[in-house]
């Protein structure tokens, strides 16, 4: 735990430096003229984007589920599945639509967020305490200057952070503190000033701590009822924080800049699965990245726009088992991924009903590993030509992504080529939208797919997957309420599926064996109902069926569920406001699944539901320069059901949080 003290200390430093700066910054304001109210222009010179298909939580949704990251956030966006491995330190990947977490691409403010050893983005690393909204896309967001990375993904996630609204204020921002079970602890806060009527810096960060020491049953023997034991979760402690600053600058009315800089650490216990009642894993886990991006946009004339994204990441991982049986007595895997990517997009508006863009993105990844000699490294090129055309209700979107990736690992590695087309259609009247698209995508196997441990098989095909979907959207409103039911038709096919096949105990060989069909439908219904100038509700439902089916004829699992992929999953997120108090409503409903290929009833996961409430009070302050506090008491699980996600893994059970924030 050294480090971590190391790692704390530097923050706390940091923290201090910056409220001296910005403290400072306030006092000046107090004798200095005032300018004229910034506007960020990057804002007005985007079209907004809009989905074929898709979901989005808003602030309050947000404010509602009242959790601490973007990952346990996810679980109610309609057709979302969340892997979890349990408590605050549990990774938490995202699937859709029943394909795998590599096939969903991931946005951080507009650009996105990589990893090429796994292909798999951990959603736990970003706080909910710094977002205003996480949205979902089926297929890709039809947005003006699109990155070509995020067109060439079966989906797309977008996290949305805080940005400012600083009218005549030159100094603003909000500070929150929460404690709960388990020794949670959570603190985060934001600031943003007004440097000059072009200029805009805010800085966020967080801090979490828990022991994670929450308690579950065990159960003895076949018959489940006969024995049970009280346990508590071991070595499921975390640490973390996250630091950002961003820039919002305005050359012109025509050019706009925004810069951010992020820096996240972790420490974190691995506990072991439970299936043989052992307590004893040490395995630790230590996560530090840090990324700069910039999102430059600029309209050269009424027809012309042109927009840049600059980005280096730096990703480092170090895990630890002192158990592990091999000649030194222990593992210690250390990995650095380093990447450099830029992204060009210009946009040709011919007129209202018709534009074109072009979008280039180019990157250069490596991987240093302890126990490859040879580092892996990639470069890649993704380029792509979209047309958007509208014509009286009509509106269409096509485009075509050419992708290109070059390895150095060894002499053989073949070079990759694909194009994936995509095209939807679009028709509206005054209270009903419906889309139809398809798309044609590949997923790039991963480095560890190909390389990890010498046990990879660099003749790996891409996998290949063909999406076909059909959104009807509605709205109506009934006086003071709006409704808006939404039903989602689709349908996937999967080829060339890249599956583990065990050689023995110890190795695993990659193959191109499976094929997977899968179809279903998502529901999805929110109302906003204003029933007095006092009371005020909203209301967001959402219902997925799902069969995701192993078609591979010469498979012992042909026609068989694939792992960890429920038929039915329903969510509800139900906010109340009265005054200024707000009451908070959540529900999540996962059917049985197996956890294994082979449907048998020992792999069979039991059927869940999960429920939370939270209340809050707002009220008016005039202390210490705030201006508002909000108190917030929460429940999680309340009817502390038992229940995992991944086989072996047990969820938290009841648990409480308490909550206080103020901004100023």
């Amino acid at each position: 735990m050294t480090n971590t003290f190391i790692e704390l200390k530097k923050f706390y430093i940091h923290i201090v430096l910056l409220l001296i700066v910005f403290s400072v910054k306030a006092q000046d304001t107090i004798t200095s003229v005032d300018l004229d109210s910034v506007s960020v222009r990057a804002e007005r010179i985007e079209l907004k984007q809009n989905v074929p298909s898709g979901d989005k939580l808003n602030i309050k949704h947000l404010k509602t589920i009242n959790t601490q990251n973007a990952g346990d956030a996810a679980k109610f966006l309609g057709g979302v599945l969340v892997k979890d491995y349990g408590g605050l330190g549990g990774v938490k990947t995202v699937s859709v639509r029943g394909l795998s977490s590599n096939h969903t691409s991931v946005l951080y403010d507009g650009v996105n967020l990589f990893d090429n050893q796994s292909g798999q983005i951990d959603l736990s690393k970003y706080s909910l305490s710094s977002m205003n909204s996480l949205s979902l896309a089926n297929a890709q967001f039809n947005s003006f200057l699109p990155t070509a990375t995020s067109l060439a993904s079966a989906s797309s996630v977008s996290i949305e952070t805080k940005k400012p609204n600083m009218g005549s204020k030159q100094l603003m921002g909000d500070i929150a503190l929460t404690y709960g079970s388990f020794n949670l602890f959570s603190g985060n806060l934001f600031l943003a000033s007004k440097v000059s009527n072009r200029d805009v810096v805010t800085f966020l960060t967080d801090i979490t701590n828990t022991n994670g020491r929450y308690p579950y049953k065990i159960y003895y023997g076949v018959n489940q009822s006969l024995a049970t034991k009280k346990m508590k979760r071991e070595n499921n402690d975390m640490f973390s924080y996250h630091g950002e600053m961003n820039w919002f600058h305005s050359f012109s009315a025509r050019q706009n800049l925004k810069a951010k800089a992020f820096y996240y650490y972790s420490e974190r216990g691995l506990p072991s699965n439970v299936t043989l009642y052992y307590q004893n894993s040490e395995q630790r886990l230590w996560n530090k990245n840090f990324f700069a991006q910039t999102d430059y946009t600029f309209l050269l004339n009424d027809r012309l726009t042109y927009r840049n994204h600059l980005k280096f990441d730096w990703n480092y991982t170090r895990y630890v088992d002192p158990h592990y049986l091999n000649s030194t007595d222990g593992q210690d895997d250390n990995y650095t991924q380093k990447l450099i990517y830029m992204n060009n997009a210009v946009s040709f508006k011919y007129d209202n009903s018709f534009f074109v863009t072009l979008t280039n993105d180019i990157s250069f990844n490596s991987l240093n590993y302890t126990i490859l000699e040879t580092v892996p490294e990639r470069f890649s090129s993704l380029s792509a030509i979209v047309l958007n055309y509208s014509c009286g209700r009509f509106s269409f979107v096509a485009n075509t992504v050419h992708s290109f990736y070059h390895d150095w690992f060894n002499s053989l590695q073949k070079d990759r080529h694909y194009l994936s087309p995509y095209l939807s259609i679009r028709y509206s009247t005054g209270n009903w939208v419906s889309t139809l698209f398809y798309k044609n995508i590949f997923r790039m196997p991963t480095f560890n797919e190909l390389y990890y441990r010498r046990n990879g098989n660099t003749e790996l095909k891409p996998e290949k997957t063909n999406q076909l979907s059909w959104a009807n959207i509605f709205t109506f409103t009934f006086g003071r309420c709006t409704v808006q039911p939404e039903i989602d038709l689709y349908y996937n096919n999967v080829k060339d599926k890249i599956v583990a096949i065990p050689i023995n105990q110890f190795l695993w060989s990659m193959l191109n064996y499976g094929k997977v069909n899968i179809y279903g439908t998502d529901i999805k219904l929110t109302l906003d109902y204003v029933i007095t100038p006092y009371l005020k509700t909203d209301i967001k439902l959402n219902y997925s069926y799902q069969k995701a089916v192993d078609m591979q004829e010469d498979s012992y699992t042909y026609k068989q569920n694939l792992p960890y992929m429920p038929e039915n999953v329903a969510s509800a997120v139900i906010g109340l406001d009265y005054k200024s108090w707000r009451s908070g409503y959540t529900c999540l409903i996962v059917d049985k699944r197996w956890s294994l290929q082979e449907n048998l009833p020992s792999n069979l996961l039991k059927a869940y539901a999960d429920h939370s409430l939270n209340i809050s009070y707002n009220c008016k302050i005039k202390h210490f320069g705030f201006k508002n506090m909000t108190l917030t008491a929460a429940v999680n699980n309340i009817f502390n059901h038992q229940y995992e996600i991944i086989r072996s893994y047990p969820m938290m059970g009841r648990n409480f949080t308490f909550k206080v924030s103020a901004d100023f």
